[in-house]
């Protein structure tokens, strides 16, 4: 679920604005267009999360409000990129720094109103092993490098 709502970002950036934002190219603006602004917030939610899983359980229960107001920043500049549609100088400067915000996060040189996870809670993100595609078997053989034959010099680039 998004961290912000269509409704908050009407109250925060106007209806006209939104308006402008979610009509397709050469559409005539007669209301907000609410699905394009939903998977906005939805991206923006995502993009978010990476963030906050360093130190926080994510996605969050409640979202504090300048968590929703970083959520309508990154949700208002993707709908102004793409469908013959370029961001202003304002929204990338805003962009720019709402991620350099969440990085301060990452790094704990900000820090939210919320409980902090630590290393061996079960709620900590965690990095699962893949598979090798490549490499030992465990048995002397190799796995993943049958098709390459070496070419004159020993390199697998002949």
């Amino acid at each position: 679920m998004p961290y912000a709502t269509v409704d908050e970002m009407i109250g925060r950036f106007g209806e006209v604005e939104m308006m402008r934002l979610t009509t397709p190219a050469n559409a005539d603006l007669v209301a907000v267009q609410r699905e394009p602004a939903i998977v906005a917030l939805g991206d923006a939610s995502a993009v978010i999360d990476t963030y906050l899983r360093k130190r926080y359980r994510a996605p969050l229960d409640v979202a504090p409000k300048e968590i929703k107001r970083a959520c309508c920043i990154l949700a208002r500049y993707d709908l102004a990129t793409g469908e013959q549609k370029q961001p202003t100088e304002t929204l990338v400067n805003e962009r720019k720094e709402t991620m350099a915000w969440l990085k301060q996060i990452a790094n704990g040189d900000v820090v939210l109103d919320l409980e902090e996870v630590t290393v061996g809670d079960e709620s900590f993100s965690a990095m699962q092993s893949r598979d090798q595609v490549f490499g030992s078997r465990g048995d002397g053989s190799t796995r993943g490098f049958e098709d390459y034959a070496p070419g004159d010099d020993g390199s697998f680039w002949g």
